[in-house]
């Protein structure tokens, strides 16, 4: 079963995100990187420019790059980038993952990513996919198992993989506008990049001072960090292909290790649940989506 590391949510700057993949490409265990801006096209830290020197730079590791669209299309500017990162992924020879139904409409018959963010829930949808170009698709974050063996087991186009979000705060939605901003009285027109102070979500709580949810600019995430690691015995029977790692602000090295290890049968899942917690700061994780529960909960197999 494959690694893969998604596209960073979160604003850190350009030197920061370059150093960041440099890491993933010659450090880490992961077999896929996801690269590109999916939350905010006012955050693009990497240009084009960027991403096509990033490209050949993180060649020679070896692993297979993807580039990662906008999960929220909303203007003519945001859509001719759109075409010109399409382009790209043509010219450079690489996959390009769509998460939102824009980038399919615009890379129909190339090699196609389904982003979580474009919902697919069932076997109609996904043949539909399959049909214009999709050879990958990750699920949706709020799908439970038992909902997945069922969009496997009917999937009549090949091939396709199916990856699976398994450890990081959960993106949950986005909005036109955005909380950031707001919460210092900003517009959005002018937000400062308050989002890049906040390198993995800006915590909201209940007036009872318990952990709500993240705020990251225009998107809404889990404040819990959500993990499957205990449940990596199961994933094989679910006929997973890849299981996706989110990227955090620190330790990421040391968690994709940890999965490996753990996918690999070194390490028992109790274990890497543990010491996944050590690097979390010992706050608890969240997985209940998975398991058909409340999803701020955690459900031990």
């Amino acid at each position: 079963m494959k690694i893969s590391i998604g596209p960073v949510l979160f604003e850190w700057g350009r030197s920061a995100l370059k150093g960041f993949w440099q890491r993933m490409a010659f450090e880490s265990d992961a077999d896929v990187l996801y690269l590109g801006e999916v939350v905010c096209s006012k955050r693009q830290s990497l240009s084009l420019s960027d991403l096509e020197s990033l490209v050949h730079e993180l060649a020679p590791s070896g692993k297979e790059l993807v580039l990662s669209t906008l999960g929220l299309v909303m203007s003519e500017e945001e859509q001719q980038a759109l075409q010109r990162l399409h382009e790209l992924a043509v010219g450079w020879n690489v996959k390009l993952e769509a998460n939102d139904m824009a980038g399919i409409g615009v890379a129909e018959g190339y090699a196609l990513v389904a982003g979580p963010h474009v919902n697919v829930y069932n076997p109609a949808t996904l043949d539909f996919l399959q049909e214009v170009g999709v050879v990958r698709m990750v699920f949706p974050v709020e799908l439970p198992a038992d909902s997945m063996v069922g969009m496997v087991r009917s999937a009549r186009v090949k091939p396709v993989e199916f990856e699976l979000f398994a450890h990081g705060r959960l993106p949950l939605t986005f909005s036109a506008r955005c909380y950031t901003a707001r919460a210092f009285r900003l517009s959005k027109a002018n937000c400062q990049y308050k989002c890049g102070d906040f390198p993995d979500g800006m915590i909201t709580r209940t007036q009872e001072g318990e952990g709500l949810l993240a705020m990251n600019g225009v998107q809404t995430m889990s404040e819990k960090v959500y993990t499957l690691i205990a449940d990596v015995p199961r994933l094989p029977g679910l006929g997973i292909d890849l299981v996706r790692i989110s990227p955090q602000s620190q330790h990421m090295v040391e968690i994709v290790a940890i999965w490996r290890a753990t996918l690999d049968g070194r390490m028992d899942p109790e274990e890497a649940l543990i010491k996944l917690g050590e690097l979390n700061g010992g706050e608890p994780f969240c997985n209940g989506y998975f398991h058909n529960q409340p999803g701020m909960s955690f459900y031990r197999p």
